[in-house]
């Protein structure tokens, strides 16, 4: 007899679970958001967007999803609207089961500012021009230019020597400002000391500045860099150094 009870306990908890199973999505689907939950993934790093900024943005996109039943909510819709903030890269969006949508967002990196006539921006990790925002500054280095730049040539060999210096450890930590003069001439005003790199043009870039990351491991950790006002590495194979007067 308790075998027998057994059993059919059994087939009854199969039953409920499968039951369950079934009826749980549909309900899921049919459930209202309750309301919204914002992470902002690199929020420690980036202050371009918070939370805030980008409900604001969903309510005057109309993409508030309160109130709306989960299977009515369009998640790729959503996410590519929210991609296109001026300061997001990525947005993902996901249903939790309480009811509220998730939406996971990542900002945008900017790797250089560009300073010239007529140009303010940022230059971000993928090579597109960036919007400065009016409350928050990226700790990058800047480049000065004393006329306009060309948006290919921003996007081509300056993307190029500051993606590099960007994910150069050693350069990251150096380069402070970049600068070029109205004949195109490039010079590095280093973060230590009080001399400048003069780079010519960012043609063979990465020979250059392994040149350089030599001088300053080798060289100047023997006699020192504040002896000098000047460092020419236009020239191939050389590390020209003008001392101070």
């Amino acid at each position: 007899m308790r075998k027998k009870i057994q059993i059919i306990g059994f087939c009854v908890v199969v039953v409920y679970v499968a039951v369950m199973a079934l009826w749980m999505p549909s309900t899921a689907e049919n459930m209202g958001c309750i309301g919204m939950k914002i992470n902002i993934k690199d929020s420690a790093d980036y202050k371009f967007v918070n939370t805030l900024d980008i409900v604001k943005y969903m309510n005057n996109a109309n993409l508030n999803p309160h109130g709306i039943s989960y299977k009515n909510i369009q998640l790729h819709n959503m996410e590519k609207k929210v991609a296109e903030m001026p300061f997001v890269e990525d947005a993902q969006c996901y249903k939790s089961p309480g009811g509220f949508l998730c939406i996971d967002v990542l900002q945008r990196k900017p790797i250089l500012r560009i300073k010239a006539p007529e140009q303010d921006l940022y230059l971000d990790s993928e090579g597109k021009m960036m919007r400065v925002s009016s409350t928050f500054s990226a700790y990058v280095p800047v480049l000065i230019s004393e006329k306009k730049l060309s948006e290919k040539y921003l996007q081509t060999k300056i993307y190029d020597f500051a993606n590099y210096v960007y994910n150069d450890k050693f350069m990251n930590a150096l380069v402070e400002q970049i600068y070029i003069d109205s004949n195109g001439k490039v010079e590095i005003v280093p973060r230590v000391g009080s001399h400048i790199v003069v780079l010519g043009s960012t043609d063979d870039y990465e020979i250059k500045m392994a040149r350089l990351k030599k001088l300053y491991e080798s060289g100047f950790s023997k006699v020192g860099w504040n002896k000098y006002k000047k460092i020419d590495l236009t020239y191939a194979n050389q590390a020209v150094c003008t001392r101070k007067d």
